[in-house]
């Protein structure tokens, strides 16, 4: 590929390497512009002599690897740039106790982050043995589509030998929403709220919306609405420690039916943050040889 095509300007947004920025006029002061951004171009990713894949191991942070892979450790833009990280501390790889901290800042606490649902996924993983003809057959069309058939080693066989779950990660925001009419609305966003309708009957849920008359609950389970509400039904906060009655439940999405609650699992924050991190740890190292030329490129784009 012709590598004078390896960067492309964007606006609005700032990078590690102010040193190549243009300065302007702000304020009766020269300043970096800092509102340029530059870009990688997909295409360069496309030709495997620019670049070869490294595993990020604890402890390794941009400056030192820039210096082992370019012997100097003020090119760990370069690791930024071609690895589109905005923000050097938490869109790099963490190791645990950098992570352990991110979550509590960002959670509250390690138990916050892990008891609280940031969407569902298709749990297809959970069960990987085949399923027979007859099995499939017997599911009802909306289940089906969580299957895909099993075709025999043979190039040009067309009917399938048996089924297995869908290989796909399917993912969705939440399973449903319910809102309810309250007394007192003084919830925190996001916290988890226990609903009791009657003592038997309970659940919870997470606050997606809360006002002085109405709450709004995501990532139900239990018993959230269909059950006669009482005088002494009410909604508990586990953060706010709001108490309140409630008087209507009603439920206003509903993404996933009984039906096929199966076929779908829960990921919480810590979870969910735990693979961001671990896929932060594969990262593109450009190949030594271009580093000058890319160097050129940058000086030339921002001037």
């Amino acid at each position: 590929m012709a590598l004078s095509t390896f960067l492309v300007v964007h606006n609005q947004m700032t990078e590690r390497y102010f040193e190549k920025f243009p300065t302007i006029n702000y304020a009766n002061t020269v300043a970096v512009n800092i509102t340029e951004r530059t870009k990688v171009l997909s295409s360069a990713f496309a030709n495997p002599f620019n670049y070869y894949r490294y595993d990020v191991v604890n402890n390794e942070r941009p400056d030192t690897l820039a210096n082992r892979f370019y012997n100097d450790e003020y090119m760990s833009w370069i690791l930024y740039l071609t690895n589109n990280v905005s923000d050097p501390y938490y869109e790099w790889y963490m190791d645990q106790q950098t992570f352990s901290n991110f979550i509590t800042l960002k959670y509250g606490s390690l138990q916050l982050a892990s008891s609280k649902i940031a969407l569902y996924r298709n749990n297809w993983y959970q069960n990987i043995d085949p399923y027979s003809i007859s099995y499939y057959n017997a599911l009802t069309p909306s289940l089906q589509k969580y299957y895909e058939p099993v075709l025999p080693s043979d190039a040009y066989a067309t009917s399938p030998m048996a089924y297995r779950r869908k290989r796909e990660d399917w993912k969705i925001t939440t399973n449903s929403i319910v809102n309810y009419g309250v007394a007192n609305g003084s919830f925190n966003n996001d916290e988890i709220v226990m609903v009791n309708f009657d003592g038997a009957h309970t659940g919870q849920g997470q606050v997606c919306f809360a006002n002085s008359s109405s709450v709004s609950l995501q990532h139900v389970s239990g018993y959230t609405t269909g059950i006669t509400i009482t005088g002494s039904s009410y909604l508990y906060g586990t953060e706010s420690q709001t108490n309140t009655v409630f008087t209507a439940a009603t439920t206003l999405v509903n993404n996933i039916v009984p039906a096929e609650s199966s076929y779908w699992s829960p990921v919480y924050y810590y979870d969910y943050e735990q693979e961001q991190n671990e896929a932060n740890k594969s990262i593109v190292v450009l190949n030594p040889q271009y580093t000058a030329l890319m160097a050129s490129q940058l000086r030339s784009l921002l001037k």
